[in-house]
C-alpha cells in the first residue's frame, strides 16, 4: 500500500512539474503579437496636413468622414462648390468631410468629397481614390473658391492617408496649384 502512495505522489509531482514548465512559457515575451487589423475610415478623426508645391506654408486640418451614397447627385465639396450628376459609378464607397474645423497657417480645405474602393480597407493592405471621384475645395486669400482634384491612398497598417492634389480643370482661380497632402487617423 505504501508503494502506491508513493508511486501516486510521483506521478502528481511530475504532473504539477510539467504544468508549471506549460505556464512558465504562457507569460514569456516570446509571444507574438500582431497590431494590423482592417481600418474603418470613417471610426476615427483624422489629422490632414496639406504642403504646397510652390510655397504658401503648410495647413493642417481635422476631419471625421462619412459615407453617402455614390449615386448621389447634390453634392457639396465646402460650403462654394457644388457637383452635378452622379458624384461615381466606380467607386465602391463614398465618404464627404462636411466642412472641417480647420487650423491653418496657409492654405486650408474647406471640405472634401472621394470614392474609394472599399471601406474597411482590409489588414495589411491598401485602397485608393477613385479616379474623378476625389475632391477638396478651398478659399484663397483673395476670397476666391478654388476645387482641387485628389490622388491618393488609405493604407490600414499605419492608419494614414497621403496622396497629391492639383487644380480641377473647371476652376480658373487655382490654375498650376498643386501639392501634396498626408494625413493619420487619431
Amino acid at each position: 500500500m505504501n508503494s502506491c502512495y508513493r508511486l501516486f505522489g510521483t506521478l502528481l509531482l511530475l504532473c504539477l512539474a510539467g504544468l508549471a514548465l506549460f505556464m512558465g512559457g504562457c507569460g514569456s515575451s516570446s509571444k507574438s503579437t500582431t497590431s494590423s487589423q482592417a481600418m474603418n475610415i470613417t471610426s476615427g478623426t483624422w489629422t490632414i496636413t496639406v504642403v504646397p508645391t510652390s510655397g504658401g506654408g503648410n495647413s493642417s486640418m481635422t476631419a471625421s468622414f462619412t459615407t453617402f451614397p455614390c449615386s448621389k447627385t447634390d453634392v457639396y465639396v465646402g460650403p462654394t462648390w457644388y457637383l452635378q450628376g452622379t458624384f461615381s459609378t466606380t467607386a465602391a464607397v463614398c465618404l464627404n468631410g462636411g466642412t472641417p474645423a480647420s487650423t491653418t497657417s496657409g492654405f486650408t480645405p474647406q471640405g472634401l468629397v472621394f470614392g474609394v474602393g472599399a471601406n474597411p480597407v482590409a489588414a495589411n493592405g491598401t485602397t485608393a481614390f477613385t479616379t474623378g471621384a476625389a475632391f477638396f475645395a478651398s478659399e484663397d486669400s483673395s476670397g476666391n473658391s478654388d476645387l482641387y482634384d485628389l490622388t491618393g491612398t488609405f493604407t490600414a497598417s499605419s492608419n494614414s492617408v497621403s496622396g497629391s492634389y492639383s487644380c480641377d480643370p473647371s476652376c480658373s482661380f487655382c490654375s498650376g496649384d498643386s501639392g501634396t497632402f498626408s494625413g493619420t487617423m487619431n
